[in-house]
């Protein structure tokens, strides 16, 4: 359940700022009230939902802040555990990252953005696992729902997911030739520039 909704979520058929009502879901996906209750709890503990002033739920709406605070966490963590796993395991075939660049090739124009994130952000987790320093892994695994939003968001407001896609390339490039600067680097560009386009477009919405 938790998955259905995230995916109505990170495709926009939840749109930012919609109402999660229990009944109104529960009809719509078939299925009782408590199943949902969890599920919206789950969503909400990966920051996709929020609570309201009215002691309910709505989807997360996406601003600047939100997206600055989650693109320089990135920046400042993945690149040092990029470096840290390249350390750690040399130069080599990376065959499950190899994989995971694979299944988000396949999805680059099938129109699913919600499986296209979700794939991007099972490439990235396979680079940075690798250092083994939990308290890093598990620091950036957090952020991967709200990065999933965020690229989905962004996508949307722009469509550079044909960039990003050659950016994984390069940055997986260097991981196996065991250059670490150069992976870490291009990592750091990477979500530097993919967060801008979307900065840029909320910067300019109107306000309120």
């Amino acid at each position: 359940m938790r998955d259905a909704l995230q995916e109505a979520i990170l495709n926009g058929s939840l749109p930012q700022g919609a109402a999660l009502v229990e009944r109104d879901l529960s009809t719509r996906l078939g299925v009782s009230k408590t199943p949902i209750r969890e599920a919206l709890k789950q969503l909400q503990s990966s920051g996709l939902v929020v609570a309201n002033a009215y002691q309910g739920m709505s989807v997360r709406t996406l601003d600047a802040a939100t997206v600055r605070e989650v693109s320089t966490a990135r920046i400042v963590v993945e690149p040092e555990a990029v470096r840290l796993a390249i350390a750690r395991r040399r130069a080599g075939p990376h065959p499950a990252a190899r994989q995971a660049l694979a299944e988000a090739d396949a999805l680059l124009h099938a129109d699913q953005p919600a499986q296209l994130g979700l794939a991007n952000r099972k490439f990235h987790r396979e680079l940075y696992a690798i250092c083994e320093n939990h308290l890093l892994v598990d620091f950036l695994d957090k952020l991967q729902t709200l990065s999933t939003f965020i690229a989905t968001a962004g996508w949307r407001a722009e469509a550079t997911y044909d960039v990003e896609g050659r950016e994984h390339a390069a940055i997986l490039e260097a991981f196996e030739r065991g250059e670490a600067d150069r992976a870490a680097e291009l990592l750091r560009e990477h979500v530097t520039r993919n967060s801008a386009g979307l900065l840029r477009n909320l910067d300019e919405r109107p306000r309120p």
